[in-house]
This record gives structure tokens, C-alpha cells and sequence, in this order.
């Protein structure tokens, strides 16, 4: 048969087609019954389980999962339209959202909502209500919305530290602009660190948290805040990105966990601002051989975290660390990724004592630290809320603005400026 299927394929690729075509021709008329024909009715109960539950799952969630539209207005024609006139029109954007109360709260992604001037939310019952931003943790790409209505359709949160690779999951949302869409899958992976966020691309990635949930659950632009279920419809994580080089789904798909998204709620609930647990370390990304070849580590395997700077009067300076510490373990917990570090004393508050295993000088040492609070988290947060209570929305001058006014140089320095900062320009005031 090889032999022959060689032949075929040197002589004309297309008579192949033809003889395969013929011979499935003959099979049939030779009484060949179809495979699911000579199926029993009991092997297939389980796929038709499997299907109920995919159908009760998508009921339970679907009247929750709403349609988001960010329009987002030229923050120079905006500000300033006398310099900049060429600017072109309104930017919109499409996403999708999670009802978590009755009386209107949202949950979506903060890159969906971010920068928005006007945040429009339609129902699956095509109500549609303009909506404004609770708060939001752009460190790990969560936002919290408001709608003013009241007994809405909600979903069920699960605990998503009880997931394990090979669950099946679900992903609902609104992708490319289409309406509700169902697509299904595993879990792939856990605590996936997808290098959205580099620990040495700026100050502000430094403490960002990647640990998500991979799945191959089709994700596309516009799935967005939109939730990953499991078979019980209930939310495990927050849909939130694509691993992929052209920009639709290829694969593999990522979610914020829902119990990281749960502290952003309660913590915008309970103190009105997102309240993180702070270390104040640079770390490596991952031990690797070369720098335990670098740092001549007694170790036979990479493990643990590399401290490469303590930042000076921060809680881990005060614990006692050092440069050039490994973080093996917090509180017991293995730690081998920078993110996985991140997300354990992102998960602690202000105030806490975490005890760490650390490794000095290839001796094994503990040593307690007592965390603290982030002060730019603080002042930003308490400069938003005063603000946002005298209704009034401001936004970073943007740079180039910025230097046609003249507020860089010895200008910027003389009104208290740092180097890379900054002034604020109001862009609405409200009625």
C-alpha cells in the first residue's frame, strides 16, 4: 500500500484524492454502516453528559456576562485642541465584563477600560447603562465598574487555588465584535508567568503579578474580562490575554485567577483603594545556571529568588536583607519565579509578618519581615479619591505637550517636578 501511495503521489498528486475517494465509494456501497451506528447507546452517555454540562454552565453565566464599549477621546485634542487640530476621532474599544452583585458591580480587565472617557455596558438583555470605574489594579489587569441598577443577574465565584490541569473550563465573552460566544477547554497550566510584564522594563512592572491560568479555551480580542467557568458555571478566572504573534488566538489562551481578582474587589470595597503587601526588592526573573555559576551558589539545582537590589529603608532593608539574597520559601511555600514571590506577599497586608528562607552566602538562614505599604499606592490613591469627590478628572500632561509649554527643563525643576514627571491637566469636571 506504501508502495502504491508513492507511485500515486509521483505520478499526480490529485488522482491520490481520486482513489482514496473511490475506494470510501465502494466501502459504502458494500453495506458499510457508519462508525456512530455500530456505537451503543451507553458509550455515548458520557460525551452527551459532558454536553448537558457545557449547556448548564453557559445558562447559569451567560445573563451576567456583558458587552463593554470604551470610547476614548485624543488626550491632546482634549486638553488642548488649539495645538494639536489634526488629531483623529474618537478611539472605541470592545470587551466583556462579569456582573459580581446585584446592584451593578463589574468585573472586567483594566487595559479594556483604561484611559476610557465614557465606559458604555450593554446587558444581556440589551439594557444598556453608561458606567463609571470603581478602582482598579493595572498590576494585574483587573478593573471594578458600577452601573446604577439593581437585581441584576449575577455569577458564583469559585476558588480557583482548586483548580488542577486537565479541568475542563469554559470561556464566555463578546470576541471580534460578535455576540455572546461559548467556547470550551482545559486548564493547560498554572501560575503561568507569560512575560506581559518584565521585571527590568520599568519601575512600575517591577511589581506586577503574572500568574495565570492557561488554557486552550479559543480566546480572542473582545473575550476581555469575560469569564472562565468551570463545568458548574461558576467563575475561576477572568479572561484577559492571548500568547500570540498575530494577535488572534493561536492556542493558548491566559486568565487571571478569580481569587487574585476577589482582593481587588474586596479591597476597593472594604478601603476604598487596593491595599498590597510590600517587600521592596528587585529580583531576577528565575535562578538560572548562569547565575548560579555567577554568584558561585552551592546549589545542585536552580531554585529559589535572587535579590538583586534591597531598596534602602524598605521593610525587607529593615528585616534584614541583603543584596545578593535567594529567596527559598515565605511562610513555608516554595518560591522559584519572581511572580510566584509577588503574588504571595501581594496576597498579604500592610502590617503582616511573613517569615522567609533565604539563602546567604550558600548558609541557610530565616528571617522575618514585616510588610509594608507601596507610598506611591497610598498617594495615588488618596490624591484619585479627593479628586473623584470634588469631580474632578485629571491626567499626566502628555510629554510632547509638556515641552511645547515649556514644563521640562529648569521650568519643571522650579515647580518641584523630578526628572521624568510631569503636570496634570484636568480633562473633565462634572455638573
Amino acid at each position: 500500500m506504501k508502495h502504491l501511495l508513492r507511485a500515486v503521489r509521483r505520478d499526480n498528486p490529485s488522482t491520490l484524492f481520486s482513489w482514496v475517494g473511490s475506494a470510501l465509494i465502494a466501502a459504502l456501497l458494500a453495506g458499510a454502516r457508519p462508525v456512530g451506528a455500530q456505537m451503543p447507546e451507553e458509550s455515548t452517555q458520557p460525551i452527551a453528559d459532558l454536553s448537558r454540562a457545557f449547556r448548564h454552565a453557559y445558562e447559569q453565566a451567560k445573563p451576567a456576562v456583558v458587552l463593554i464599549s470604551a470610547t476614548t477621546r485624543s488626550r491632546q485634542k482634549r486638553a488642548l485642541p488649539p495645538f494639536h487640530p489634526e488629531i483623529p476621532e474618537d478611539f472605541r474599544g470592545i470587551g466583556s465584563g462579569t456582573i459580581v452583585s446585584a446592584d451593578g458591580y463589574i468585573l472586567s480587565n483594566y487595559h479594556v477600560v483604561a484611559e476610557a472617557d465614557s465606559i458604555q455596558v450593554t446587558l444581556s438583555d440589551r439594557r444598556i447603562y453608561r458606567a463609571k470605574i470603581i478602582g482598579f489594579d493595572s498590576l494585574i489587569d483587573i478593573a471594578l465598574l458600577k452601573i446604577e441598577a439593581q437585581g441584576l443577574p449575577t455569577v458564583q465565584l469559585a476558588d480557583s487555588d482548586r483548580l488542577q490541569i486537565g479541568d475542563w473550563v469554559l470561556a464566555i465573552g463578546h470576541p471580534l465584535g460578535m455576540g455572546s460566544t461559548l467556547t470550551h477547554g482545559i486548564v493547560s497550566a498554572l501560575g503561568r508567568q507569560a512575560g506581559i510584564f518584565n521585571p527590568r522594563s520599568d519601575e512600575e512592572n517591577r511589581y506586577a503579578i503574572e500568574s495565570f491560568i492557561q488554557t486552550n479555551a479559543v480566546i480572542n480580542p473582545g473575550n476581555s474580562g469575560g469569564p472562565l467557568l468551570d463545568l458548574q458555571g461558576r467563575v475561576v478566572g477572568i479572561n484577559t490575554a492571548i500568547s500570540t504573534r498575530t494577535g488572534y488566538y493561536i492556542g493558548y489562551g491566559l486568565a487571571v485567577p478569580i481569587n487574585l481578582a476577589r482582593e481587588v474587589v474586596e479591597d476597593l470595597l472594604v478601603h476604598g483603594r487596593i491595599v498590597r503587601g510590600y517587600l521592596g526588592v528587585s529580583m531576577e526573573s528565575e535562578m538560572t545556571p548562569e547565575l548560579i555559576r555567577e554568584h558561585s551558589l552551592d546549589m545542585e539545582r536552580p531554585r529559589g529568588v535572587y535579590l538583586r537590589d534591597v531598596q534602602p529603608n524598605s521593610p525587607a532593608a529593615r528585616g534584614g536583607l541583603l543584596d545578593g539574597d535567594v529567596v527559598l520559601s515565605l511562610d513555608g511555600t516554595e518560591v522559584n519565579h519572581f511572580n510566584h514571590l509577588q503574588t504571595l506577599i501581594y496576597g498579604r497586608d500592610p502590617g503582616e509578618t511573613v517569615s522567609l528562607q533565604i539563602m546567604r552566602q550558600n548558609q541557610i538562614h530565616h528571617v522575618a519581615v514585616v510588610l509594608g505599604e507601596r507610598e506611591e499606592d497610598r498617594l495615588l490613591s488618596q490624591g484619585h479619591q479627593r479628586l473623584a469627590k470634588l469631580g474632578i478628572s485629571v491626567e499626566t500632561l502628555p510629554s510632547e505637550l509638556a515641552a511645547e509649554l515649556g514644563f521640562i527643563g529648569e521650568l519643571a525643576a522650579e515647580l518641584g517636578f523630578a526628572q521624568g514627571e510631569g503636570p496634570v491637566v484636568v480633562v473633565e469636571v462634572d455638573p
